[in-house]
């Protein structure tokens, strides 16, 4: 078989879990193999070999070859030759359909063989409703390589590499071949949601997304995102500053009541009263909110029941107008403060001044 396939590499001479130590033929006598016109190199570093297995094939990747590559146990003679390879194991095949992982592991002297077009056909060859081509196998130009489409948008993903080693190209160039603009195998109708924090995709993604900006350049829409479509938390830490547990109770509850009358005032559809919680998306004013938490704190009481507001100036939401209320004084005659105020009067004062600010 070694002397008529020219595909032929060596054995396997040790297993160790996914990784195998291969020993290359003596009949190697060159870095390339021609096979049906297409030159080959042999033991090249990041390449596929191909290990049969009777109705199945495994394919790993060479990670190492040389020297260093034998085993430790090989005497000094043998590895001054240089001929081996380590192999990381990556999936198999069966029935030309090739899938991650392995159910079965090569024997001591399983023939080892190089990996040519047609078998690597048959590991980026797959074909389906939900792949999408990516490029093209830098081995084998003419391979196209596909991604499952739901396997990549299901799953966290992630493109790793060094700066300047093509990562935004990369997104890029995937964002393209699952749109694929004005092409029949493409998703056009797809929806991809792109947070550009450093504005790099613009320039390259402009012919086929709508750009969204806080500094709008021509052609570009302005990006306003309303303040009500945030966690209540996260608002709060911004406009507000850190509360306590009962300043934060303070705020949510009056928060709630002002999107619970929006949303009796406007119904929207889809969003049930009942099912309203402080974080659900619904209008309110933040305005409104500092009035009517500053009027609670900052009321007095006359009467007999201590229970008629001492008003004297009913203030303003849409200008940041306090109210005033008659000062109160000390003894049984009043005005009398509210027991019942919550002490959020430097948030509320933090969250005037950062409405009155144009930024």
């Amino acid at each position: 078989m070694s002397g008529s396939d020219p595909t032929y590499l060596g054995v396997v001479s040790a297993v160790s879990g996914a990784s195998l130590t291969v020993k290359l033929a003596e009949s190697l006598d060159s870095g390339f193999a021609v096979i049906k016109g297409h030159t080959y190199r042999v033991g090249q570093v990041g390449s596929f070999v191909r290990i049969p297995q009777g109705y199945q094939d495994l394919f790993g990747i060479v990670s190492e070859v040389g020297a260093t590559a034998a085993p430790a146990t090989t005497a000094v003679a043998e590895v001054d030759s240089g001929r081996w390879m380590t192999v990381q194991l990556a999936g198999e095949t069966m029935g030309g359909h090739f899938e991650r992982g392995l159910s079965q592991h090569p024997n001591i002297n399983d023939s080892v063989h190089l990996v040519t077009e047609a078998d690597l056909r048959r590991i980026y060859g797959s074909t389906g409703d939900d792949q999408i081509v990516v490029g093209h196998l830098s081995s084998a130009e003419n391979i196209m390589v596909r991604l499952s489409l739901d396997a990549l948008v299901t799953r966290h993903s992630a493109i790793l590499g060094s700066t300047g080693a093509g990562k935004s190209t990369t997104v890029a160039s995937l964002l393209r071949s699952i749109v694929r603009k004005d092409e029949a195998v493409g998703s056009p109708g797809a929806r991809i949601l792109m947070l550009d924090i450093h504005g790099e995709y613009t320039s390259a993604l402009s012919d086929l997304s709508k750009v969204f900006s806080a500094t709008p350049a021509a052609g570009e829409s302005p990006l306003l995102v309303p303040y009500w479509a945030l966690e209540a938390g996260e608002l709060l830490e911004f406009v507000a500053g850190a509360l306590s547990d009962n300043h934060e109770t303070a705020f949510t509850d009056k928060i709630s009541e002002l999107k619970e009358k929006s949303l009796a005032a406007t119904p929207r559809a889809g969003l049930d009263p009942k099912s309203l919680t402080v974080d659900s998306p619904v209008p309110f004013s933040l305005k409104q909110l500092w009035y009517e938490l500053v009027d609670f704190e900052s009321m007095t009481f006359v009467g007999k029941e201590r229970d008629e507001p001492a008003l004297q100036e009913e203030g303003d939401a849409d200008t940041l107008t306090p109210p005033k209320y008659q000062p109160h004084a000390m003894g049984s005659v009043g005005p009398f403060i509210n027991n019942a105020a919550k002490g959020v009067k430097r948030p509320l004062n933090l969250l005037r001044s950062r409405l009155l600010d144009r930024r």
